[in-house]
């Protein structure tokens, strides 16, 4: 079904609720029956638990409602997959690994390296200047 016409089918559902609701199932067999054979079993299952909740519906509002919590649960499942899929396509983040360069041109602030000059590490490491360690040109994290 290409074309749907709401006023047609309102019209009809008006008119003979009895023969809106053979065409209603008409059109979802039709469309059924044109899925490829791998994604109809899913299809089927899916327009049988609308069925069900159709019909043990009290009102049509509570189907809306219900039809409406299981298309929302399969979102939920469907956004799952989709990230896991992401999580598997994106690459690990670099770790940082701890390395640090030591530039041997930087004065660094002497008075400060020689305030801490009693420091176990001595003033060479507080003239150090980290430069950040990067593998593919973008900084590690």
């Amino acid at each position: 079904m290409t074309h749907f016409d709401f006023k047609e089918w309102a019209d009809l559902y008006q008119v003979d609720p009895v023969a809106f609701e053979q065409r209603r199932e008409a059109v979802l067999e039709g469309y059924v029956a044109s899925v490829d054979p791998e994604h109809r079993l899913a299809l089927e299952q899916t327009l049988f638990k609308i069925r069900m909740i159709r019909q043990r519906s009290k009102s049509p509002l509570q189907s809306a409602m219900e039809s409406s919590k299981l298309m929302w649960e399969s979102f939920g499942k469907l956004r799952e997959q989709v990230q896991k899929l992401e999580q598997e396509l994106s690459p690990a983040p670099l770790r940082q690994n701890g390395l640090r360069l030591i530039d041997q041109n930087y004065t660094g602030d002497i008075e400060k390296a020689a305030d801490t000059s009693n420091d176990q590490s001595g003033p060479a490491a507080n003239l150090a200047r980290v430069i950040p360690f990067t593998a593919s040109g973008k900084r590690a994290h």
